[in-house]
């Protein structure tokens, strides 16, 4: 089966934007009297990693006071998540340098050569998405994403479903069945969102070393500049040349 679409997670594949996420969720911690996170502290910094990053974040809020003790309301997961917004877009106005990830801009140049289906994911909200998109401007995501029409942000989550339903629902509004897409993911829960809806994965080395990503994703790079495009088309089309299976 050809590859007609591609997926873009948002967390290290769009966006290096995760610190400005954490500094508004610590904000939050400190004003509900809990302890923030301490990222000078390798401990803390793996621990992070490895259980909360790129989680959306309706999952990750509660389970971030979860850890600390507290029980979160649905009214109060929709206050937290509200300020947590609004602090996230303060940062990124304060934020010189661009967040966007290396080598987007000529890999969306590639995939629109391709004519391939483009559609974008992200469990933040879609307030955050566009403030960033607005201030690190990517005409050609706007192009490839159809002007929202190929975008799910985290509204769209229900928190009583499984992980995974984001991706789902982006594949209903490309209209693609998932063994012709496929997910560029840099987290380990967008790499399981995606596996869980049955869609091949292809890891970024934004966030941990290539050899932690490589038994989780069927292909794992260092970064765009290492894509083979050309060997990806001929694995959907052939099925020869296989990746690795992801375990």
């Amino acid at each position: 089966m050809a590859l007609q679409g591609v997926i873009l997670s948002w967390s290290g594949v769009v966006a290096d934007d995760e610190g400005l996420h954490l500094h508004a969720i610590n904000q939050v911690l400190l004003e509900e009297n809990l302890r923030p996170w301490d990222l000078g502290s390798r401990e803390q910094k793996e621990l992070y990693r490895l259980h909360y990053l790129g989680r959306p974040d309706w999952e990750r809020l509660p389970a971030l006071w979860q850890a600390q003790g507290r029980v979160l309301s649905p009214k109060q997961r929709e206050e937290l998540l509200h300020r947590k917004a609004l602090y996230y877009r303060q940062a990124l106005q304060e934020q010189k340098g661009s967040l966007l990830v290396p080598g987007l801009a000529e890999a969306l140049e590639k995939l629109e050569r391709m004519q391939l289906k483009v559609g974008l994911v992200s469990g933040h909200a879609a307030a955050e998405v566009e403030a960033f998109l607005e201030r690190f401007p990517c005409p050609a995501l706007a192009r490839l994403t159809h002007d929202f029409r190929y975008r799910v942000t985290g509204e769209a989550g229900d928190p009583e479903l499984a992980p995974g339903q984001l991706h789902r629902l982006l594949l209903e509004r490309m209209g693609l069945s998932p063994q012709e897409c496929l997910s560029f993911e840099a987290t380990y829960a967008g790499m399981q969102a995606a596996r869980s809806q049955g869609i091949p994965v292809l890891a970024l080395a934004t966030f941990f070393p290539l050899h932690m990503l490589q038994r989780r994703a069927n292909w794992a790079v260092d970064g765009y500049p290492q894509v083979e495009w050309e060997r990806l088309q001929r694995w959907f089309a052939t099925g020869q040349d296989r990746p690795a299976q992801a375990a």
